[in-house]
């Protein structure tokens, strides 16, 4: 049964629950992160149902010892919540782009991933908020959403170069994913991991470089650049005099 006209997160024609669950590229690479067999994410199924029945299999429990467990949680969260400060605060904080610290420049990258499209964005700013430049890119290829952020992590060290950044360099991205792989780099012998490790080679073009995380709130401006990307299918460039498309966006980050 089709759940909507068009998958918003991928871009497929018709997402059902299947495609929603199992299908879309985030939902694969959840499941492969989450250590699901490769055979439960790629095989084919034609109901949603067939799927879960087959991943559940093996896994059978009594149902009065699923209740008596979930029971025996849930006390167990509201004692904590009543002995513990909440892990989420109740004061509402916008969250922005964080300067970088004086010296630096940070470059915020982020990608979008349809059925056999990838879209890029990157944008740089020194520790004042300046806009030093930016752009994106479009590429019609299959690709996992690790490695179309390694894509737009490659993009956006080839933007810096572009724009002569030789300094103290910060690349910051939302996908965590990306960050663990960076750090343990010496034991990554994936064809992925080789790829970041040229990345982390191609840092001595600047006098020090790191890969980091943060909150997708911080990356909103990289977002509207890979956003644009992937609706006009086109390749973008520009250095301090940014497009007006963008202003309000940057503004906002560092006001």
């Amino acid at each position: 049964m089709a759940l909507l006209k068009d998958a918003k997160r991928c871009g497929a024609e018709a997402e059902t629950l299947l495609h929603a669950l199992k299908d879309c590229p985030t939902s694969r690479e959840v499941l492969s992160l989450a250590g699901w067999s490769e055979r439960m994410v790629s095989k084919k199924y034609d109901y949603c149902i067939d799927w879960l029945e087959d991943m559940m299999r093996g896994k059978e429990e009594e149902a009065t010892v699923i209740w008596e467990r979930t029971r025996a949680l849930s006390e167990d969260f509201r004692i904590c919540n009543l002995l513990k400060e909440p892990l989420l605060s109740s004061n509402i904080e916008a969250k922005k782009w964080k300067k970088p610290p004086k010296g630096f420049v940070k470059v915020n990258f982020d990608t979008a991933v349809g059925i056999n499209s990838v879209g890029y964005g990157a944008i740089l700013r020194d520790d004042d908020g300046f806009m030093l430049g930016g752009g994106g890119g479009f590429i019609e290829t299959r690709l996992s959403v690790l490695e179309a952020e390694c894509v737009a992590f490659e993009k956006s060290i080839q933007l810096a170069t572009k724009l002569n950044i030789k300094g103290d360099v910060i690349f910051e991205t939302d996908n965590a994913a990306l960050v663990n792989k960076f750090r343990n780099i010496g034991t990554d012998i994936t064809v992925l991991g080789a790829r970041i490790k040229n990345c982390t080679a191609a840092f001595e073009s600047f006098n020090s470089a790191d890969l980091i995380w943060t909150a997708r709130a911080g990356n909103k401006v990289a977002d509207f650049i890979f956003t644009k990307m992937c609706r006009e299918k086109m390749t973008w460039f520009f250095e301090m005099d940014y497009p007006i498309e963008i202003h309000n966006d940057v503004i906002t980050d560092v006001t």
